[in-house]
């Protein structure tokens, strides 16, 4: 006699729950917790906001946020970005390794100085403010053997932008295949991607403002 087989019982398959993004869990902070924690106290209290307004800004619970400031626990990415609205600041203020204020001075005296190329000086005009992309330097280009003086400018994967504004000298430059003569107190912008070559179009120096999206010491 055949045996009659049980129908098997299918279980619906539940869909596996979407893994929370790395940075939504992994801590923010760049710099020390402790550091972090006192930047965010220094803040809220310059700013006269009371743990309770934080929380209700931020939508973070006020034990929360104290445990944050006294060092003892570091915030989500998610969480230092709405604590930061909530004290209506830039979210790289607490976690880049110099504390930058929000109005940036630097005296020519104390401007860091770069030889980018050969015949090239290059003086940082400021040390930037909190979640800036702008670059500016001034740029003097000393003609001499060869390419000296020549400051040469790969293109960039990434898109950005150059602005050069010429203070004394005649600048020959070429961005990509376009090329343009500048005299004092001329200006051009250009985008990154393609390549970009100053020089002195005489025997002379050129001195120039140049504000970049990317940095002459290289990285982002």
């Amino acid at each position: 006699m055949a045996k009659t087989r049980k129908p098997v019982s299918r279980r619906p398959k539940i869909a596996a729950r979407p893994a929370e993004p790395r940075s939504a869990r992994s801590p923010a902070a760049i710099v020390e917790t402790e550091e972090l924690g006192r930047r965010i106290r220094k803040l809220r209290m310059d700013r006269r906001m009371t743990l309770k307004q934080v929380e209700r800004a931020a939508g973070l619970s006020a034990t929360h946020l104290s445990e944050i400031e006294r060092g003892r626990t570091s915030p989500t990415i998610g969480a230092l970005v709405r604590i930061a609205r909530a004290l209506e600041k830039d979210t790289s203020y607490f976690i880049e390794r110099d504390e930058r204020s929000d109005v940036a001075h630097l005296s020519r005296d104390h401007a860091a100085r770069l030889q980018p190329a050969p015949g090239v000086e290059a003086s940082v005009l400021t040390p930037g403010i909190p979640g800036s992309r702008l670059f500016a330097y001034r740029l003097v280009l000393k003609p001499g053997p060869g390419r000296s003086g020549e400051l040469a400018l790969p293109a960039e994967e990434v898109e950005g932008e150059a602005l050069y504004m010429v203070r004394s000298g005649v600048l020959a430059s070429r961005f990509g295949d376009s090329e343009v003569t500048l005299n004092p107190g001329d200006g051009v912008q250009a985008c990154t991607v393609m390549p970009h070559r100053l020089r002195p179009a005489t025997n002379e120096p050129v001195e120039l403002l140049a504000l970049f999206t990317r940095s002459l010491e290289g990285g982002p």
